[in-house]
């Protein structure tokens, strides 16, 4: 489909599959446009077009689709329930097609579903997708195969920079919240910066090996974990909280999963100060500063009675 351009809401999913989306429509040739970061005018059009009960973050997806709808041909918005047997995603977002597409009658959406349960494959929603934009299996294929090895490479290069963090002398914090939080501009952002500003390392529970993530959230936890990002995030948090000095649980109101595990998270782990967020539309940057600011301060204070117990 020559001079197509696809338009790529820079919420929710596009922060677990960055580039494994920007890789293969340029492995394509199709020229993309990604929203920019959140700003007050998109979450606020976002908030506008959504029900009170939506979770933020996904009022704020909103608002991105309608910043894109004059600037793109499609709206790229698969349907993805889940990455494996047992691995869901949360019910907000395998409903996103439904949404933008009742949100938005007018909207021509570039969709494709994926379900391990219907044996529905990632790799067969990229084919779907490449045929809708002209593009025959073989090619397509190709496209998504090589965009997925550069994903997986970058995220092994994630990895490998966080854990050489971890070695580093200095106070680090770990975040445990979901990636579409985490990066928001309107949401995490705010708080990472605040540590990077006063030299606190921030480590990351969601950026680790998802087979090491899954045997240390199964023989920690037992059963499994419903939910596949927060199965990821569970294990990262057993395998960092042991070398960083406090933790920062970071949700949007009125997200169910987190509701429930954030609360699992402040029951179990007594050894290090927890310090747990839940953003929505009426925060002010002003509240959450002095609680960061309060926070330091402690993790500051326990770093140094440790080190004068160790002389």
């Amino acid at each position: 489909m020559e001079g197509v351009k696809i338009g790529i809401p820079r919420a929710l999913q596009f922060y677990f599959y960055e580039d494994l989306w920007l890789g293969f429509f340029k492995n394509l040739g199709i020229e993309t446009i990604v929203s920019p970061p959140s700003n007050k005018e998109i979450v606020k059009a976002g908030v506008a077009k959504s029900i009170d009960e939506a979770c933020f973050s996904s009022k704020i997806f909103i608002g991105h689709v309608e910043w894109l709808l004059d600037k793109c041909d499609m709206i790229f918005c698969p349907r993805i329930e889940n990455s494996a047997i047992r691995e869901e995603y949360c019910t907000r977002i395998f409903g996103l097609y439904d949404l933008v597409r009742n949100t938005f009658p007018q909207a021509k959406i570039l969709n494709a579903d994926v379900n391990y349960l219907y044996r529905r494959r990632e790799a067969n929603a990229f084919e779907k997708i490449g045929e809708q934009l002209g593009f025959d299996k073989e090619t397509s294929l190709a496209a998504y195969k090589n965009a997925l090895a550069v994903a997986e490479e970058v995220k092994a290069e994630k990895i490998a920079q966080q854990d050489e963090l971890l070695t580093a002398d200095g106070a680090k914090v770990l975040i445990f919240s979901h990636a579409y939080n985490t990066y928001d501009a309107c949401i995490g952002k705010e708080i990472t910066d605040f540590f990077d500003a006063n030299g606190i390392a921030v480590i990351h529970a969601d950026i680790i090996n998802e087979a090491e993530a899954k045997k240390l959230t199964k023989e920690t936890y037992g059963k499994r974990v419903y939910w596949k990002v927060t199965a990821q995030m569970m294990g990262g948090l057993e395998k960092y909280r042991s070398k960083v000095d406090g933790i920062i649980l970071i949700s949007t109101f009125p997200c169910g999963p987190d509701s429930l595990f954030n609360e699992l998270v402040l029951r179990e782990i007594k050894d290090k100060p927890i310090l747990s967020l839940v953003i929505d539309e009426q925060d002010a940057s002003a509240g959450i500063q002095t609680r960061l600011e309060s926070f330091t301060d402690i993790i500051t204070a326990k770093r140094k009675l440790r080190k004068g117990g160790a002389k």
